[in-house]
């Protein structure tokens, strides 16, 4: 029993960072995790004791998880002061999370059903990527109502799903879930000059993507590529900090993903810092100390990662969940 807390801890560490009162820790104590990855998604069904949750940016960088997970409470509540729809979840409604994007919350003793979701899986399908951490959705919006029963329903049937058919659900729930997103912010219902808007928006973040290793991409030849005017452009990306502060952030973003590569292992910082656009390792360095509070060689050791406790207990704890979740692409 007083190991129970302990395992869990360890375990739920590959998403977030957990803290429980002392009482909830040391008396009877529970938690049990059912997952199933179909081809690009993992379902999770999580029961746990009542606690405190968050997601630090030294755990972001740590395991580099570019992912959303949409949560559905089949029992006790979530609540987070800065959540977005709200500051806690409605009864069936649902929670969105984006892992990398820092947030605390606090639950009440849960079960919930989480679907993750890769972000290149729909990041193209939404018109603001980045403005869904803790994003409470309304049961009230038909459309949350129906992705809510296609949670269930997968459930229920996941165990039965073919490899063809894991693919049609990957698509299913990509446009359910970006509907529900877009639906939320009150995006679709703007006119017609400002859909274009969230369309070119979709085409610049795309180019910017396919350019990050180029050591000159910037502004200007941003905006020459795109034939926008670079005050056009500089509007666009006000939001998030500046056109500038963009690209570095997707490069840092790229780059923690190739520090947790097991294939890449044997890249040097350097190399690492070249393929992501940066002009020099010291660079590259200096950005990534500055936006995560920690250096890429810490990240690649695993120094930023809670090291085990209970090791005496982890051949009796089936975590293969922990594996899916780094592998999902």
């Amino acid at each position: 029993m007083h190991e129970r807390y302990g395992v869990w801890k360890d375990s739920i560490n590959c998403l977030f960072g957990v803290e429980a009162d002392k009482t909830v820790r040391e008396e009877n104590f529970t938690s049990s995790i059912e997952s199933h990855l179909f081809g690009s998604l993992m379902l999770m069904d999580v029961k746990s004791r009542q606690q405190s949750f968050e997601r630090a940016y030294s755990q972001i960088a740590g395991n580099g998880m570019d992912h959303y997970g949409v949560g559905l409470y089949t029992n006790g509540t979530v609540h987070c002061e800065t959540g977005k729809g709200g500051t806690e979840i409605k009864r069936n409604g649902l929670v969105v999370y984006d892992l990398t994007q820092p947030f605390i919350a606090q639950t009440s003793d849960l079960q919930t059903l989480t679907l993750v979701i890769p972000r290149p899986l729909v990041e193209e399908l939404l018109h603001q990527p980045n403005d869904h951490c803790i994003r409470f959705l309304d049961p009230g919006d038909p459309m949350v109502r129906m992705l809510r029963d296609q949670l269930i329903s997968l459930h229920k049937n996941v165990r039965s799903l073919t490899h063809q058919q894991s693919s049609t659900v990957e698509k299913i729930f990509a446009l359910m879930f970006a509907n529900c997103i877009n639906t939320a912010t009150g995006l679709t219902r703007e006119t017609s000059h400002q859909r274009n808007g969230i369309m070119n928006m979709v085409r610049m973040r795309r180019y910017f993507r396919d350019n990050l290793g180029s050591p000159d991409l910037n502004p200007r030849q941003a905006a020459h590529d795109l034939g926008v005017s670079r005050s056009k452009l500089y509007n666009y990306f006000a939001p998030y900090g500046g056109v500038y502060n963009y690209i570095r952030d997707m490069r840092l973003r790229q780059a923690i993903s190739l520090l947790n590569d097991p294939l890449r292992a044997r890249s040097s910082i350097y190399d690492i810092a070249l393929e992501c656009g940066f002009s020099s390792d010291a660079s590259f360095i200096r950005a990534f100390r500055e936006k995560y509070d920690t250096t890429p060689g810490e990240v690649r050791n695993g120094a930023v990662v809670n090291e085990r406790q209970t090791t005496n207990t982890n051949d009796l704890v089936d975590k293969r969940y922990e594996s899916w979740l780094y592998g999902l692409i």
